[in-house]
């Protein structure tokens, strides 16, 4: 029986590094997929709040729009695995692009 391992990468080139090696080391194309991080949309009370908390943030707006542009940069990779073996090689292979659990 089959489980599926999530891991988070800091950014999207990472994850499809990490996709092509997990590939070339004999995963199926179909049992790992990438999923980009987005951000989600914002409503009016998610915004006020937003707003206050970045007048808060050290460095202002300015710095907490950027650590929102790094944080929504990255992306997640989904892989199929079948036992503890395929599991560790997969996570062997995952830990050298910066992998996270997620």
């Amino acid at each position: 029986m089959s489980r599926t391992i999530h891991r988070n990468f800091p950014q999207v080139s990472d994850a499809e590094s990490a996709r092509s090696a997990l590939l070339s080391n004999g995963f199926p194309q179909s049992s790992v997929q990438l999923t980009k991080h987005t951000p989600l949309p914002t409503d009016v009370a998610t915004s006020m709040v937003g707003n206050l908390l970045d007048s808060l943030t050290p460095g202002g707006p300015a710095a907490a729009a950027a650590a929102r542009q790094h944080a929504g940069a990255g992306a997640m990779l989904s892989i199929d695995v079948y036992d503890d073996d395929e599991s560790a090689k997969a996570d062997s292979i995952l830990s050298g692009f910066g992998a996270t659990e997620a």
